[in-house]
């Protein structure tokens, strides 16, 4: 009966929910509407964030170095920060994604960063110069000295020394200064020998590989003993990170002078190595003192030039000084060392252009005394061609610089703002200065501006007292000035006029005879002219030309003999060598008579004319070359 009654139930079910339960008709969620707003979402998210992504712009602030407020240095390290840091190339995403387009589209690829870069002494004689310094007393390295029995010479990375014994001068000693040196720049390796005879100190630059395998620049000094030309002992040696740049030898110390430049790549301020130089007197490695930094106010180049002064005999450091952002060009007198900073100074023109001036900076420091002394500096416009251009007489510095004004105008093209778009146009006009700047107020108390013809450079100065001689060129003609500096209230000067060619060197023979030693009419010339003062002017008396031949432009390289008016240079003579003869490597001497230049050797000598070298003795000429040397009779 039940049974029954529960089948009856279920028949008598109504039919519209039985249709409405069939799987078919089941109502489903309805998922594709809220898949549809849910991407629509992410579609608006991912909008915003790529026009975030594209447009917020790039930071541009220096990287916050207050945790190293504790250093001594962090002065320094706060300036460094400021100039070494490279903003953004591009404003922000956009703008460089869009310069990737441009530079695809041109074939060229785009980077974001630059790529990187014993027995008794033997009597060795009296001490006798060589060189022709600059400064009378202030002796230059070299790599040759002499004594009055010996000649010392710095053939490549070898010491050798001679006798002075006419046709029979032979090579007594020899030393190899290669010891813990694999890397190694010739070019600027260099001796002094000192007043007794019994040390040569040779300076020399070498590169050690780091473990980042970059080579560092190293300048090293080691003295030897040569009091036995047959038994040279090594005695010390100072070292100091860095690139030698020039040195002078006065009252039983050296005066060093080198360049430490800072690797943007591998700078770090928590490792002091990589943006101080560091000095080894012996026991290790160590930073120079912070008390010794010298810094302008705002800088424009992350390097130093760092004056040292060490005992001649020990190598010892008696003092140092390291100047910020100054460059390797410096002139030592008798109590100063003067360095100097070249920067730009622009003007705005109101009008989308600007005119920049090169200037220079010249800061004073004074060594005399038991420490560094900074004693002033002085601005003047343009820039200084080498320490042959500045000269301290009576309390004064007089320097002749070359100006340049440069007229730059800016125009941005009609496909935007961004960086790439700015062209720069610029016109320039260079032409010569003279200063004249009191060292006890270091006010410029004279000056003669732009007195060349436009356009013209200095090429070669040189001082003589209360007068000067200034060479300027364009291409190939060749003025000469004659300046009269005895009174600064009234400076006159006067010239030659146009003559061929163009003197890298002035040499004073002295008297009123001027040597000029450089091209003549063609580039591949070498001339050598002589002129005199006249009343009105500056003539030339006499030249000795060659044509086809490359001379050596290294100052020291000369031999100047004013007693015996004696000039010895060594010079490439292509025009053998096109002939097939294999000694056009060559040393020549000229004799000056008063009325011509006269040739009086003329010699093969193997090696660079650079490193050539040459001495007059009781009528003899002692020439030197690379593992070569010839003795020459010139005078009876």
């Amino acid at each position: 009966m039940k049974k029954k009654k529960w089948y009856r139930g279920f028949g008598l079910a109504d039919d519209k929910y039985v249709a409405e339960a069939h799987p078919d008709n089941v109502i489903k969620p309805k998922r594709k509407r809220v898949f549809t707003s849910v991407l629509a979402a992410c579609a608006c998210f991912a909008l915003l964030f790529s026009c975030l992504w594209l447009f917020i712009p790039y930071d541009t602030t220096p990287p916050d170095v207050s945790r190293y407020a504790d250093s001594e240095y962090y002065g320094i390290i706060e300036k460094l920060n400021v100039l070494t840091y490279e903003p953004p190339r591009y404003k922000n995403n956009a703008a460089r994604l869009w310069a990737k387009l441009i530079s695809f589209g041109r074939g060229k690829a785009d980077y974001d960063a630059a790529p990187p870069t014993s027995e008794a002494p033997k009597d060795q004689g009296g001490y006798q110069e060589i060189t022709d310094n600059q400064v009378a007393g202030v002796i230059e390295a070299d790599l040759i000295k002499r004594s009055d029995t010996h000649i010392y010479y710095l053939d490549g990375a070898t010491l050798r020394i001679f006798s002075i014994e006419k046709e029979n001068t032979e090579e007594v000693g020899s030393y190899a200064v290669l010891e813990g040196m694999k890397y190694y720049d010739l070019e600027q390796w260099e001796l002094y020998l000192s007043l007794d005879c019994r040390t040569v100190t040779v300076v020399t630059q070498h590169h050690i590989r780091n473990e980042s395998g970059i080579y560092e620049p190293y300048v090293k000094l080691i003295s030897l003993d040569v009091t036995d030309p047959e038994n040279i002992v090594r005695k010390n040696e100072f070292s100091i990170t860095g690139y030698y740049s020039s040195s002078r030898m006065t009252d039983g110390n050296i005066l060093l002078l080198t360049e430490f430049v800072i690797n943007k790549q591998e700078l770090d301020f928590g490792d002091e190595t990589t943006f101080l130089p560091q000095i080894d007197e012996g026991d290790g490695f160590h930073s120079i003192p912070a008390s010794g930094i010298i810094s302008p106010e705002s800088l424009n180049s992350a390097r130093y030039t760092v004056v040292m002064k060490l005992d001649e005999d020990t190598l010892g450091l008696e003092g140092t000084a390291a100047y910020l952002s100054y460059s390797e060009d410096a002139y030592v007198s008798e109590d100063h060392v003067f360095l100097t900073r070249v920067f730009a100074d622009k003007k705005d023109n109101g009008d989308g252009s600007f005119i920049r001036n090169s200037m220079t900076e010249i800061s004073c420091l004074s060594y005399g005394g038991d420490s560094f002394e900074k004693k002033g500096s002085v601005t003047v416009r343009g820039y200084i061609k080498d320490q042959w251009s500045m000269d301290e007489y009576e309390g004064v510095l007089r320097v002749f610089t070359t100006t340049n004004a440069t007229t730059v105008s800016k125009n941005t093209s009609g496909s935007g703002n961004l960086s790439e778009s700015v062209l720069e146009s610029a016109t320039g006009q260079s032409n010569a200065s003279l200063y004249c700047i009191d060292l006890s107020s270091f006010e410029v108390v004279a000056s003669v501006i732009d007195f060349a013809p436009p356009r013209e450079e200095i090429q070669s100065v040189r001082f003589d007292k209360e007068t000067a001689y200034v060479c300027t060129s364009i291409e190939r003609s060749d003025p000469v000035f004659f300046f009269d500096l005895s009174d600064l209230s009234n400076v006159t000067y006067k010239d030659t006029g146009t003559i061929e060619g163009f003197s890298t060197s002035l040499i004073n023979l002295g008297g009123s005879y001027l040597l000029g030693i450089g091209t003549g009419g063609v580039w591949n010339s070498f001339k050598v002219e002589v002129y005199e003062e006249a009343e009105d002017t500056v003539r030339s008396v006499c030249s000795y030309e060659l044509k086809n031949t490359e001379y050596s432009t290294e100052y020291k390289s000369y031999y100047v003999d004013r007693q015996n008016q004696l000039i010895g240079i060594g010079i490439m003579d292509y025009s053998l060598h096109n002939s097939g003869s294999n000694e056009f490597e060559r040393y020549i001497v000229l004799y000056f008579d008063g009325y011509e230049l006269m040739e009086l050797v003329n010699v093969a000598l193997n090696g660079n004319p650079a490193n050539m070298r040459g001495v007059y003795i009781d009528g003899y000429m002692y020439m030197f070359g690379e593992d070569d040397f010839k003795v020459e009779k010139v005078f009876d």
